[in-house]
């Protein structure tokens, strides 16, 4: 069973990366270049279930891990904590959790925010369009930020994982 959760672990940690990382560098900037019309992109990849399907595979990647590091630690061994290896799985596995908490709590809510306001801009009266495109573009201004840094953790806590085993 620890090879399978071992092996979970690393194929949704890897989905989570990717999908962030892609996130950042392509989807977010074609976004902001295609204007109003990104909202028919957000609206598509809603109805695929990517709003439902990220948040579980990052948490699912870290339940795994939360058990992978109670196994290796020995049921969190202060001992096995403190070595280099320990540490640096641990360091890892804090990044991937406050990266989860900033998807959720930043990422999520503002994306949200901004589709329900995209789909109120389609039939919204001319006149409300431009405060309603601001707070839009404030709301994905915000995502986007948030999205970076969560970018950044996640890479760090794969660096974090990829060298602990060799410390």
């Amino acid at each position: 069973m620890y090879l399978w959760i071992r092996i979970l672990h690393v194929l949704l940690g890897a989905l989570w990366v990717g999908f962030i990382v892609f996130t950042v560098v392509f989807l977010t900037p074609a976004m902001n270049a295609l204007g109003p019309d990104a909202a028919k992109l957000m609206a598509a990849l809603r109805q695929r279930g990517l709003i439902i399907a990220l948040p579980i595979i990052a948490g699912l990647t870290i339940v795994s891990g939360i058990y992978l590091y109670w196994r290796y630690t020995a049921g969190f061994s202060p001992e096995v904590s403190r070595t280099h290896a320990g540490m640096a799985f641990g360091i890892g596995g804090v990044l991937g959790i406050i990266a989860y908490i900033i998807g959720a709590g930043i990422v999520s809510v503002n994306m949200a925010k901004a589709m329900k306001l995209s789909q109120q801009l389609l039939s919204a009266p001319e006149a409300q369009r431009a405060g309603l495109m601001a707070t839009i573009a404030g709301h994905r201004k915000r995502a986007a930020l948030a999205s970076q840094i969560v970018a950044v953790l996640v890479v760090l806590a794969v660096m974090f994982m990829a060298a602990a085993p060799r410390l």
